[in-house]
């Protein structure tokens, strides 16, 4: 295979890969809100009235910046890599690993290396797995389709 046919794909991606990159690109771009809600969360507010606890809220506000950027970076990695889908899974590929990177980074500092991890909602350990699953399956996706 030439370096030009790995590069596009021969027509256009199947309608399958169209549907998995336009899921990706919602489910992304869902990151990137989320992650801005968490960063710019006003933790007093917030736990004043009610809607964290204080432990909860301590969590957030001792989350140093690069791990913050950590969450950043995954979430836009992926959205970038989901586009590229309609272009290239090789060139899709290099993001869904970055994104891979940078999800594991935020969640074993989150859940192994802060101390904070009880201090989350519980369901936050359900999301840090369906994150880190479907971030590994379009990792393979794109990984394969080369």
């Amino acid at each position: 295979m030439t370096t030009s046919a790995i590069e596009h794909y021969p027509t256009s991606p199947p309608m399958w890969l169209k549907v998995a990159a336009t899921l990706g690109m919602v489910w992304y771009a869902f990151g990137l809100l989320q992650f801005w809600l968490g960063y710019s969360t006003n933790v007093d507010a917030a736990v004043a009235s009610g809607a964290m606890t204080a432990a909860h809220g301590d969590a957030l506000a001792t989350t140093p910046a690069l791990i913050w950027l950590a969450y950043a970076v995954a979430s836009a990695a992926g959205l970038i890599g989901s586009a590229l889908l309609f272009v290239s899974a090789h060139r899709a590929r290099a993001m869904f690993a970055l994104s891979l990177v940078s999800a594991a980074v935020f969640y074993i500092w989150v859940y192994a290396l802060s101390g904070t991890g009880a201090d989350r909602p519980t369901q936050e350990v359900f999301i840090a797995i369906t994150v880190i699953t479907v971030t590994l399956g379009f990792a393979l996706l794109s990984r394969r389709m080369t």
